[in-house]
C-alpha cells in the first residue's frame, strides 16, 4: 500500500510528535482546570505554541510532497481543523488573557488530530489536490471560519451551563474554575468576530478565484447559500447586542445550533463531495 507516512520517515516522526504534543497540551490544560496545578499553568502557553509550530511544520512537509498543493481528503481536513482550532483559540487566549477554557477547545482539536493521524497511517494516498493562492486562501479561511464557529459553540455551551449553575445556586466545579459570565460572553463574541472575519475572507477569495477561473457563480448553490446565511448571522451577532441589547443567553442557542449544523455539513461534504462547489481547480 502506498502510504504517505511510511514512505517518508520525517513526516511519520512529525505526525507522531504533533499527536503527542496535543495530548500533552490537553493534559496540562486539564490539570490546570480540574486540579488548579501550577505546573500546568506555568507551561501551557509555551507547550501550546510549540504544538502549533510543530503542526505547521508537519503540514508544510505534507503539502510539499504534492508541490505545496492542498489535498482535500477526510484526513487532511481533520488535521487542518485541529490546527486552525488551536490557532484561533491561541489568539483568543492572548487577546482576552483567559486560559480557563483551553481544555475544552484543545481536547476537541486533539481529537481531530488523533483521528487524522490514525487514518493517515491506515489508508493510501487519496484526495484531490488544489493549487493556486486564491483557492488556498479560500479553503484555509473556510476552515478557520469553521474553527471559530466551533469555539463560539463550545463557549456558548459553557456559558449556558455556568448560567444554570448560578441560577440554581449550585456552586460546583464549573463555577469555581470557569471565568465569570461576563468573561465567557467576551470570549464568545471574540470567537464570533473571528468567525465573521474568516467567513468574509472565504467568500471574497472564493469569488475572486471563481472569476479568475472563468466559472460562472451559481448564487443558488446550497453550499454558497449556507455559507452566506451563516456569514450574515455572525455579522448580525456582532452588532445585535450593542444595538438592541439582546442577551448573550439567547444568542448562545443560535451559536450552538450553527456549531452542530456546520459540523454535520463538513462531515457530509468530506464524505460525499469530492470537490468544492462541484469545481475542480
Amino acid at each position: 500500500m502506498n502510504n504517505i507516512l511510511f514512505d517518508n520517515l520525517p513526516l511519520l516522526v512529525l505526525n507522531q510528535l504533533v499527536s503527542l504534543f496535543y495530548l500533552v497540551t490537553t493534559f496540562l490544560y486539564g490539570a490546570h482546570f480540574f486540579k488548579d496545578i501550577q505546573f500546568g499553568k506555568k507551561y501551557i502557553q509555551p507547550i501550546l505554541v510549540l504544538t502549533v509550530l510543530t503542526h505547521v511544520v508537519y503540514l508544510g512537509l505534507l503539502t510539499s510532497l504534492e508541490g505545496y498543493k492542498i489535498n482535500y481528503s477526510t484526513v487532511n481536513l481533520m488535521t487542518m481543523v485541529g490546527l486552525t482550532l488551536t490557532i484561533t483559540y491561541l489568539f483568543i487566549e492572548f487577546t482576552t488573557k483567559s486560559d480557563k477554557t483551553g481544555f475544552f477547545v484543545i481536547s476537541f482539536a486533539a481529537g481531530a488530530q488523533l483521528i487524522s493521524s490514525i487514518l493517515t497511517a491506515q489508508i493510501s494516498n487519496t484526495g484531490i489536490t488544489f493549487s493556486g493562492i486564491g483557492i488556498g486562501v479560500h479553503l484555509i479561511a473556510a476552515i478557520f471560519g469553521f474553527s471559530a464557529i466551533a469555539i463560539a459553540g463550545l463557549y456558548s455551551i459553557l456559558y449556558l451551563l455556568l448560567f444554570r449553575q448560578i441560577e440554581q445556586n449550585r456552586f460546583e466545579l464549573l463555577f469555581q474554575r470557569l471565568p465569570n459570565l461576563e468573561v465567557l460572553e467576551k470570549l464568545t463574541m471574540h470567537a464570533v468576530a473571528f468567525g465573521f472575519i474568516f467567513l468574509s475572507i472565504t467568500i471574497f477569495a472564493g469569488a475572486i478565484e471563481q472569476n479568475a477561473s472563468g466559472e460562472a457563480i451559481n448564487l443558488l448553490e446550497p453550499k454558497l447559500v449556507t455559507l452566506i446565511v451563516i456569514w450574515l448571522l455572525y455579522g448580525t451577532g456582532i452588532f445585535i447586542k450593542p444595538i438592541i441589547g439582546w442577551d448573550i443567553k439567547h444568542m448562545a442557542y443560535l451559536f450552538i445550533f450553527l456549531f452542530v449544523f456546520i459540523t454535520i455539513l463538513i462531515v457530509l461534504m468530506t464524505f460525499f463531495s469530492p470537490t468544492f462547489h462541484g469545481l475542480s481547480f
